[in-house]
Parts: structure tokens; sequence; C-alpha cells
């Protein structure tokens, strides 16, 4: 059984498949010079490889499947498979759809769809696919590799212990691409997979689509970073968990594990910052922690409280951020713009606070209705996009009450041009560099 393992993506900048919940995201800043150059900087820093592929390779592998990852850029690059196995996402939906089309019509092969979009909206794929994946495809991989192909939509169930997977195998991608600057430029950067879905809920979060939350434990996840360092290379993790939630005692044993091994690699993870004190995070930089994404969303904690997220206390959460900048871990600050319940007034005090917090990086995202999201749902009938590769996390596609499109991109583009052109900020980045 041949089985082709196929990434698609056409699209131009920087483009993460696995985040935004397997939806993806197209880094998108505006369209002034000074815009076009934050957005080449972007894609110069981060290109990571899907996790999911790696995990299908390595159960496919085990089941005596020969198995192929692709790179596709357009039915050109398909090559002769029994089955293809393409990763859905939003941000580049019409060249899956297109690839799964001629793969069926040219090769006369079999073609599957795994992902969160896929498994929301499979209508969309009608026509290009013989079954689509709900849930973990991981369930599914031993019958496929056994050459049992199923037809329509198929509930593959949820991965109940995490532990139990393979370690994902990397052999067959050029990791050589595979990067991610803010935490370390010596050698590979890889993705791990700590836990998946998400502990909290927010309305409008896309990691709750397709997915329950499960968690690793401690000792696991060394292991694998200790496999990954002996048998790839690699000098960087990124961890993929939309969210890293622990307690003091599971982050210390973790980094205790990590200094034991002495595998100097550096890391990134995304955390609440109401999660972490001083201790914790000071054992976790000695550990390798050299990037921390935290999620402040917006100034005004009304405005997400209003989603269903529980704003973090901004005291804490400003404390974390200046121990971070002491320790030399890189900061990464997420905000969230034009939720229903925003206004310029309001995008506009939250720029203003993240030039008062002043991180090393910062994400201006506009809110993006997801399919198979709460938010999606309420503001259904607001939906005037129709194309959703412009569902990026960039790009307005709802009507806003208090906002236009154009009112929103312009306040995006001035957040990060206004954001990276201070002289305050010149300071952060060139201190940034020197620690390095």
């Amino acid at each position: 059984m041949r089985i082709a393992l196929v990434n698609a993506s056409r699209q131009r900048g920087c483009t993460l498949k696995d985040v935004a919940g397997g939806f993806g995201t197209v880094f998108t800043v505006g369209r002034s010079a000074r815009a076009r150059l934050l957005e080449r900087a972007k894609e110069s820093v981060a290109a990571l490889p899907n996790v999911t592929l790696a995990y299908l390779d390595a159960i496919l592998t085990a089941g005596g499947a020969e198995v192929l990852v692709l790179d596709a850029r357009g039915p050109q690059d398909l090559v002769p498979a029994d089955l293809y196995l393409i990763a859905s996402s939003i941000v580049d939906c019409s060249l899956e759809r297109e690839l799964g089309a001629a793969a069926r019509r040219r090769r006369g092969a079999r073609v599957g769809y795994f992902g969160a979009f896929a498994a929301v909206r499979p209508e969309y794929y009608e026509g290009a696919a013989d079954f689509i994946v709900r849930q973990d495809v991981e369930n599914l991989a031993p019958e496929l590799a056994r050459g049992r192909i199923p037809e329509g939509v198929v509930d593959a169930g949820f991965v109940p212990d995490l532990e139990a997977l393979p370690f994902p195998r990397w052999e067959r991608f050029d990791l050589r691409r595979s990067r991610y600057r803010i935490v370390t430029r010596r050698g590979p950067t890889l993705p791990v997979l700590a836990s998946r879905g998400c502990a909290y809920a927010c309305d409008y979060c896309p990691y709750l689509v397709n997915a329950r939350y499960r968690s690793r434990g401690a000792v696991s996840i060394a292991r694998e970073i200790e496999h990954l360092r002996e048998r790839y290379g690699a000098r960087g993790i990124s961890f993929r968990d939309p969210l890293r939630v622990f307690s003091a005692a599971e982050a210390r044993r973790f980094a205790d594990l990590l200094e034991e091994r002495q595998l100097d690699v550096h890391f990134s993870m995304e955390c609440r910052a109401d999660l972490l004190d001083e201790e914790t995070l000071q054992q976790l930089h000695r550990a390798g922690l050299r990037s921390l994404e935290i999620g402040v969303e917006s100034a005004d904690p009304e405005v997400v409280r209003a989603r269903g997220r529980r704003a973090p206390d901004a005291r804490q959460q400003e404390r974390v951020i200046e121990l971070c900048h002491r320790l030399g871990i890189h900061v990464i600050a997420n905000y969230l713009l034009g939720l229903p319940n925003d206004t310029p007034e309001g995008m506009r005090a939250t720029i203003r606070y993240a030039k008062k917090l002043n991180t090393v990086a910062v994400q201006f995202t506009v809110a993006t209705p997801y399919p198979g999201t709460t938010f999606h749902e309420e503001v259904r009938a607001r939906i005037f996009e129709r194309d959703f590769e412009r569902f990026n996390g960039w790009t307005n596609v709802f009507r806003h009450e208090r906002m236009t499109p154009q009112e929103i991109h312009r306040l995006r583009e001035w957040a990060y041009v206004s954001y990276h052109f201070r002289p305050r900020y010149a300071w952060r980045l060139l201190a940034t560099l020197l620690r390095r």
C-alpha cells in the first residue's frame, strides 16, 4: 500500500498550517512598505512542519505501508500513490480540493482528508474526497496501512492516551527548512505536541473544534525531546499546544528531567500568565525555555470575558513579562482585535497597552469566526466573506457593528507598524540580540 501524506500550500508569506486548531494562518500586516518589511521578517523567522503528518508517517510505516510525504503547490507535484491523505486547512482549502480531485481523476487513487476544517465542512470537499476523517486521524491509520479504505464521513474517535502514540517520524521531511529563530538559530527546530485541545472555553477558540483536551506527562515529553535531539539533531523545540496547562510541580518536574539529560536544547511554549510564578519560570529557563507566548488579548478584560475567556490579572501578567525580560525569555504577546463588543477606542487602547508591555514579539490578530466555533454561529448572519481562504486570522470577514473592514485593517496595520518602528522597541530588540 503506497500512501502519500500531503501538505498543500501556495500562499505567499508566512503560512503556519498546524496553528489555529489546524485551520492555519497566513501572516498579513498591510500594503505599506513597512508592513511588507514586517511580513518578510516574519517569514524568515518561522517555518515548522505539520506534526500530524509525522505521527501518521510513524504509524503507517510501522503498519507496513510505503509512505511518501509531499509538499504540494499544485497537481503537478503529485506522484503515483494508492491513497492520498491530505491535511485540510482553511487557508489553502481550494488547493487541497484541487489536489484531491486531480489525484482521483489523473491517478485513479483514493483520497482522504483530515483536520478541523474538513471535519466541520466535509461538503466543501465533495467530488474530491472518498472519505473525511473527524476527530483523531491516527486512530484510523492502522486500518489504512492494511489497505482498508472507508467511505464518507468517518468518526475516528479521540486517542484516549496520547502517550500510547509513537513519536512522530521526521526522516521524510526537509529539516533544513524547519526553524523558529526566536528560540534558536542553531540547527533545526521541531514541533512537539504535549497536549491536544484546550482546557478553557473561549467561544472564538478554534482549538475547541474537532478536539478534546488531553495531556501527556513530563516523562513522556522529556523522552521525546531527547529522541529528537539524538536522532534528528534538533536544537530547538516548539510546543504546538494552544495552551500549556500544568501545575507548578509538574512544570518543575519537566524542567528537572531536561536538566538531568543535559540536552542543550532550547524550547518555546504558550501558557497563561496566572499559571506561572518566579521560581517556576527560573527553573524552566535553566532547562532551556527561551520563548513564552502569552495571550493578553485586550487591554479591557471585559471584552474577552464576554466571550467566555477568563482574563488573567493584569498585575500578574506584567510581573511575569518583566521577569521574562530579566531572564532573557523572549515574550510573544498575543492581542485580538475586532471582537463584536470591541470598539475603535478599545483597539487603540490595546495597542497602547502592547507598547507599554514592550515585548520582543507581538501578534495583533483579527477576530475570526472559524467554522465550528460558537462565535461563528453567533455572527453567521453577518459573515459577508464567501472565500474561506480569507479566514486567515488577520482579515475581517463579518460585519462589525462599530467598524468597517477597512477601519479594522487600517488599525491592524497601524498596530504592527507603530509598534515595531519605535525607539523603545528598538532598544528592546537590541538588548535581546546582545544577550543572545
